[in-house]
């Protein structure tokens, strides 16, 4: 996927067409986060950036918060 998706990157630069050229593709998950990573020569730390701000990843940014909110409540109860 990833040099599939190469020659859309290079042409657009933008991280948002580049989130749903690959979920148009059906590239989701941990293979877009590792594709953007390549593709955008950086860290996880900054795919993540890229990925969750995407406005086609809304979805999946909901899905990431509310289980973070889960683990922080589960954290908490342990006190």
């Amino acid at each position: 996927m990833q040099e599939t998706a190469r020659p859309f990157w290079e042409a657009t630069g933008d991280t948002d067409a580049l989130q749903q050229f690959l979920k148009d593709h059906g590239c989701d998950g941990v293979e877009a986060m590792l594709v953007t990573m390549r593709l955008l020569n950086t860290d996880l730390a900054e795919a993540q950036r890229a990925f969750f701000a995407a406005p086609c990843r809304d979805a999946e940014r909901r899905f990431h918060d509310h289980a973070l909110g889960l683990l922080e409540e589960a954290a908490g109860t342990d006190d």
